[in-house]
């Protein structure tokens, strides 16, 4: 015998609206008709009607026992845990278990009742039942959020067997409820300027949920055309959402998994439908965005520039949307990347194609570098969507940096702040270097120029920060890399270089404008501050580069090590570090010259070298003193 919630304190909730007036009230009323209204309706059921389903009185006692039964006894449509082939509920793909809110935990594991899953307690109906009426007591209010969003979703997946579980006006007013968040949601807004919680959560409940209701009720006419609805609302989406190739703006990153995941069951669902999920162009962005996903992962499938407590991949959901974006190089990159429990049940052979490993989009503000598809490849991700950089490097299959690259600058004791947000000076990618320069203009006229620079074969990162047309003065910069918490710096005691180290030393880094040795009595540190690898330089004058290499080639760190600024000179006159700056590096048997024009660009000579451009990074070979060039910015 089905159990029933006593429903008196919810059976006036959905009254709670506020009646509108005129025309537009009317309006407003018809589309949000109660589905337990129109039930008695000739045309609500679609043809064939459930067997023995009085459309005349639907929520009579016989028509009710007969819909329940027919909900319990049908073969189709199969439930979302079937159509993913699957075992945990799909609803929480790219979310942890401490970001799951509970009460969907409970409502989701409806789904499994009807399956036999060995060593899975079975949930308690109380406790469903709970949670199902703290959710419709909530729904009226309608919060763009993704907690009400997945318990939202939780609910509609579980109606058919609450018909089991509940009474029929309790059941009537869940759907109705689900009915309204449906048709509220259609005119909810889809922006990638609107707060990122909310606009996923716009997508969770005007493009997934009514597609859900509409596939999980094809009886009931008016839920089945919600399929439209749905369709208008998921094209939109990545309309909005999204740059045009799939990938999403930075403020989005955190929600990058999340939101996959529901167009990645979005996508499953529609396959049952004739329209299908979304547009063309959709799709092919869909395909796009499982591609920047991969590539914004860690070897251990952790999301790159995600939320701290963001779940790692899941073999279903990889599964899932590598399977429907249907492209063979994504699933070799996969394979290549991640660790083989979570590429398990991957299908399709390995192919030598794989995707572009870097890509950058000055609209998302987003960044992201490869050497190669490979678990113990160098990557770097950069959000640089506000003036807060964030920043992950990888190496080694170890997490070197994340977080936010702070800096502070100040000219004669004054902090210049920033007045503005980051703009794309360069994007260069090619087979030697992938290189991003960003630039943000600061108080007094002067500007921060920032350079992240990843050589694919020499496996080193530089990062630069360079402060360009200041009022002339004492200029103190101090830069901030946040270290993992797995590593720690420990600098030389003799030497201003040091090494990253983890369980043994991982990466090498060396503050290029500074001396070499300590004994030099010029300014400036490289110092472990609370977390973070700390570089302050400062000079008198109007320009100032700060540079820094990271060797990422773990087998280098026992090898010597050397490092030193150049003389530029200009009509056979030295130049001041105002004008330009030069330094080589050695690491091991590898030596590389960099060098930078902070003024006009002019015919200058540095270690043997004439340049005419603003910046080239090379690698100097030892004994000819020839160079042979990485990168050359004009």
């Amino acid at each position: 015998m089905a159990s029933t919630i006593n429903a008196s304190a919810t059976s006036d909730i959905l009254k709670q609206e506020s009646a509108s007036s005129n025309r537009a009230g009317r309006k407003k009323r018809a589309k949000f008709s109660r589905l337990s209204e129109m039930a008695s309706e000739s045309r609500f059921w679609r043809r064939p009607t459930p067997p023995d389903v009085s459309a005349e009185d639907v929520k009579a006692e016989d028509s009710w026992k007969a819909w329940s039964r027919h909900l319990r006894r049908r073969s189709a449509p199969p439930t979302l845990l079937d159509l993913c082939d699957t075992t945990s509920s799909p609803l929480y793909w790219g979310l942890s278990a401490s970001r799951v809110p509970r009460a969907a935990q409970q409502i989701a594991q409806l789904e499994g009742l009807g399956r036999r899953q060995p060593g899975k307690k079975r949930p308690r109906v109380e406790d469903v039942e709970r949670s199902v009426a703290g959710w419709l007591e909530l729904s009226p209010r309608l919060p763009q959020t993704l907690d009400f969003a997945l318990e939202t979703l939780a609910v509609a997946h579980g109606l058919p067997l609450l018909a089991e579980l509940v009474g029929r006006e309790f059941w009537w007013q869940l759907i109705d409820a689900l009915w309204h968040v449906a048709q509220a949601a259609a005119d909810w807004r889809s922006d990638a300027e609107l707060p990122p919680e909310q606009g996923v959560s716009q997508q969770l409940l005007a493009g997934e949920l009514p597609l859900t209701l509409a596939y999980l009720f094809p009886e009931m006419r008016p839920v089945y055309k919600l399929q439209a609805a749905a369709h208008e609302g998921l094209s939109e989406g990545f309309v909005e959402l999204l740059n045009g190739r799939g990938l999403v703006h930075g403020q989005y990153l955190a929600y990058l998994r999340p939101l996959l995941a529901t167009w990645t069951r979005c996508r499953v669902l529609g396959n049952k439908f004739k329209k299908g999920t979304w547009n063309r162009s959709a799709e092919e962005q869909f395909s796009e965005l499982t591609t920047h996903a991969l590539a914004l992962s860690s070897p251990q499938g952790t999301p790159l520039l995600g939320w701290p407590e963001a779940a790692p991949w899941t073999a279903d959901f990889l599964r899932a949307a590598l399977h429907i974006a249907n492209d063979t190089a994504d699933i070799s990159a996969a394979r290549a990347l991640l660790k083989k429990k979570i590429t398990t049940g991957l299908k399709g052979k390995q192919v030598h194609t794989v995707p572009e490993t870097s890509e950058n989009c000055e609209w998302a503000g987003v960044a992201y570098m490869r050497t190669e598809w490979h678990r113990r490849a160098p990557s770097v991700a950069i959000d640089y969507s506000t003036p807060d950089l964030g920043l992950e490097v990888w190496g080694e299959s170890r997490r070197l940096i994340a977080g936010t690259w702070s800096w502070e600058t100040t000219l004669s004791g004054k902090r210049l702040e920033p007045a503005g947000s980051w703009d794309e000076v360069c994007w260069f990618s090619d087979d030697d270097v992938d290189y991003l320069e960003l630039a943000i203009d600061l108080a007094d006229g002067a500007r921060l120029e920032r350079q992240i620079l990843l050589a694919r074969e020499e496996l080193f990162l530089l990062l630069a920060d360079n402060v360009i047309g200041a009022s002339s003065g004492k200029i103190c910069h101090r830069f901030r890399l946040p270290l993992d918490g797995n590593i720690a710096f420990q600098g030389e005691p003799e030497t201003r270089e040091g090494l990253l180290h983890a369980v043994r030393p991982v990466a090498r880094v060396l503050p290029l404008a500074l001396p070499e040795w300590r004994s030099d009595p010029r300014v400036g540190q490289l110092v472990a501050s609370h977390g973070h690898l700390q570089l302050e330089q400062e000079r008198d004058g109007t320009n100032m580069a700060c540079p820094l290499l990271i060797d990422l080639k773990t087998s280098r760190t026992k090898k010597p090590c050397t490092w030193r600024q150049l003389t530029v000179a200009e009509a056979l006159e030295i130049q001041s570090p105002d004008v330009a700056v030069g330094y080589r590096a050695q690491c091991g048997r590898q030596q590389w010259l960099f060098y930078r024009s902070l003024a006009e660009a002019a015919n200058r000579t540095v270690l043997g070298q004439n340049f005419s451009i603003e910046y080239v990074v090379a690698r100097f070979l030892a004994p000819a003193g020839e160079i042979d060039e990485l990168l050359e910015i004009e």
